[in-house]
């Protein structure tokens, strides 16, 4: 059995809840986008104050063979109204990302009652694909905004657990002006035209090795990092950049177009450097790089997010250069299927 007949057969086994009257429920798709948007949208307003969601990025959950793959997406209706999206993503076989967005303005009751059946929904997905899999304990994720007491709520009444705290930090770039270059760093834009070129494979050892060492690390293979840089809706390869030291690569950065349509900012996906490149001013060099580009570009802010208890101190960089804290958000997670 293939891996994708075997996440069909799971799909299959998992019914829909039953829902309260007036309420369908349906799997979503491509014509669905633009409601979808507007209510997940609304959603990050109501949860973060902020929403750096566009629309291509919900389109690729249904244009890429990676995003029809790995998403399974469930749209709620009432009187011909999109009220609720349910979402799991497969990140990893053993590693699921839930997404609950109900629409606020529904009665109190009959949104509670609307997260309840979607996290449960999620959660018996994902053991049933993780099963087809030969995973017999996945985790289920959930994201969760400081200032979202309705997200919290429900996270923590079924079962999940705070467990890292992540910082969004930004760089207004008004008025910004680029320090002068590091001593002994050289930083080049990452020539990448095709999937064969071999800065994408140096981007992707760069970026995995400074990582090992991080919360969370899992390793991707090359083949399945490429790919999921290739189907992102939000790629930007323009802004890829790579520092060396005596003509070695010694620090990896990704950026992406994640704030452009919401803040029209630009965005770090990935910053790394290598343990040989450490504390010789190679992060600094290619953050102002990026800066300086994306001032250039037009834009009006850069945003990141950083693990607040990063074994780097990656914090207290980020505030050097210039960056200040805006958000907080908290990953929650929940193993299933280990007796809990």
């Amino acid at each position: 059995m293939t891996e994708t007949s075997s996440t069909d057969d799971a799909r299959a086994s998992v019914p829909d809840p039953v829902l309260p009257e007036g309420i369908g429920i349906r799997a979503s798709g491509a014509d669905d986008v633009p409601a979808m948007f507007a209510l997940l949208s609304a959603e990050q307003l109501a949860s973060a104050g902020e929403s750096s969601l566009s629309q291509d990025e919900v389109a690729d959950w249904f244009e890429t063979p990676r995003g029809r793959e790995r998403n399974d997406v469930r749209i709620l209706e009432r009187d011909g109204a999109t009220v609720a999206v349910w979402q799991l993503f497969r990140n990893f076989d053993d590693k699921y990302w839930a997404q609950v967005a109900v629409d606020r303005g529904l009665p109190s009751g009959l949104v509670d009652e609307l997260w309840r059946a979607g996290l449960d929904w999620t959660e018996r997905l994902t053991l049933a694909i993780a099963a087809g899999l030969g995973v017999t304990a996945p985790r289920l994720d959930l994201w969760v905004n400081e200032h979202d007491a309705l997200t919290r709520k429900h996270a923590e009444a079924s079962g999940f657990q705070q467990m890292r705290a992540f910082i969004e930090m930004q760089i207004d770039l008004a008025g910004y002006a680029a320090p002068a270059p590091t001593a002994g760093v050289t930083v080049r834009q990452a020539e990448i035209p095709d999937a064969d070129s071999p800065d994408l494979e140096i981007m992707y050892r760069l970026i995995t090795e400074s990582f090992r060492d991080h919360y969370d690390f899992q390793l991707r293979t090359f083949d399945d990092w490429r790919e999921s840089r290739s189907s992102d809706a939000l790629l930007d390869r323009s802004h890829w950049y790579v520092a060396e030291i005596d003509g070695e690569p010694v620090g990896g950065l990704i950026g992406d177009n994640s704030y452009l349509e919401a803040d029209d900012a630009g965005y770090i996906a990935n910053l790394g450097v290598l343990r040989q490149g450490r504390g010789r001013g190679v992060a600094k060099a290619l953050l102002h790089t990026s800066f300086a580009r994306y001032a250039a570009d037009g834009r009006a802010a850069v945003k990141l997010h950083v693990d607040a208890e990063s074994p780097t101190g990656a914090t207290h960089l980020y505030e050097a250069v210039g960056m200040y804290r805006r958000l907080v958000g908290f990953d929650f997670h929940k193993r299933l299927g280990s007796g809990d």
